[in-house]
């Protein structure tokens, strides 16, 4: 009988321990300054402790002569299974000419429309996040950009095109580049 209680209290600790380890979502254990590289380019994402966002992509200035876009700003929130959820909006910009410039005119670029993002990540660890859905939604620029629009062609989903296998992972000081 002792082994027997002995054994179910060691599993029992074996199972806690294991639900303790579990990445969980919550504003101390998730917010912080994350990077992902789908080479060339690093995507940026900061969630702060208030539940802010920033977003942006090293890919938009090199792609300013086909379209780019100004960093997103948003909000997020722990979901119910302990995922992140992030939402956030940002403009988008075309060239006038295309992506070849013209002799002789200006290179000039206009607003085009905005971006409603919404992203759910997985918490891996306490330092790498997994995106595991993204929604793009263009929004007319006359239009409410929290209502409705055109789902756009960056999204991803499990069902469908999936996301980058790169994770976000958390940037640390690096006291080791400091001679």
């Amino acid at each position: 009988m002792y082994r027997r209680t002995l054994a179910a209290l060691l599993m029992g600790l074996s199972l806690s321990a294991m639900a303790l380890a579990a990445p969980k979502c919550s504003p101390f254990t998730v917010a912080g300054s994350y990077v992902r590289q789908v080479p060339p380019y690093i995507d940026q994402l900061t969630l702060g402790i208030d539940g802010t966002v920033y977003a942006f992509s090293s890919a938009a200035f090199h792609l300013i002569l086909e379209g780019t876009s100004i960093p997103g700003i948003g909000s997020w929130t722990c979901l119910k299974d302990d995922t992140v959820l992030v939402t956030t909006i940002d403009s988008g910009y075309l060239n006038n000419f295309g992506d070849i410039p013209q002799p002789g005119l200006p290179l000039d670029i206009y607003i085009s429309d905005n971006f409603r993002v919404t992203r759910k990540f997985s918490v891996l660890d306490g330092n790498t996040l997994q995106e595991t859905e993204r929604i793009v939604t263009r929004v007319s620029l006359s239009d409410d950009p929290f209502g409705p629009g055109v789902l756009g062609g960056s999204s991803c989903m499990p069902s469908g095109k999936p996301c980058a296998a790169a994770p976000y992972r958390r940037i640390k000081p690096q006291v080791a580049d400091i001679p």
